[in-house]
């Protein structure tokens, strides 16, 4: 990566409710689209908070899944189930959607890990994952799904 000459500046601001990062320069430059570059790729990385205070960092592309059961969260991943105090909609806020699909309202695929989609039951569908797991879509998400598989928007 190249080096800058940068200054940084820290402005507390209370009435945003999110962190704004600018960035000033003379021109848009090449250096200038390096530094956009990595302020708006999404994470690698997902930080799972714990009920003991403790935060696991896993990397986003060793996921499964994100799901809840019995109101307790949980973050799939290739060797472990890790409980996370996150709720789902937290982490997908930090997730890259064109990585990842909801298929309920309390469960979230990685689509790389994503074996078979099987639609042959009316009104069902089941999707069979890596590490030999089965998990099944709500009906309501059944056309969203089937449309972003055919290459449409999962909005």
């Amino acid at each position: 990566m190249p080096q800058y000459n940068v200054t940084v500046n820290f402005q507390e601001n209370k009435s945003l409710d999110k962190i704004e990062i600018l960035i000033s320069a003379p021109e848009r430059s090449d250096q200038v689209e390096d530094l956009l570059a990595q302020f708006t790729q999404k994470q690698q990385y997902l930080d799972l908070p714990t009920d003991g205070g403790r935060v696991f960092r896993v990397r986003t592309d060793s996921i499964i899944r994100i799901y809840s059961q019995n109101r307790k969260n949980y973050v799939c991943v290739s060797d472990e189930t890790i409980r996370t105090s996150a709720s789902v909609n937290e982490l997908a806020e930090q997730l890259d959607s064109s990585g990842f699909l909801r298929i309920s309202r309390f469960e979230i695929i990685n689509l790389a890990k994503a074996v078979n989609f099987d639609f042959s039951i009316v009104g069902e569908l089941k999707i069979k994952l890596e590490e030999d797991q089965t998990v099944f879509a709500s009906r309501r998400y059944i056309p969203v799904i089937r449309e972003y598989l055919k290459g449409g928007d999962a909005k």
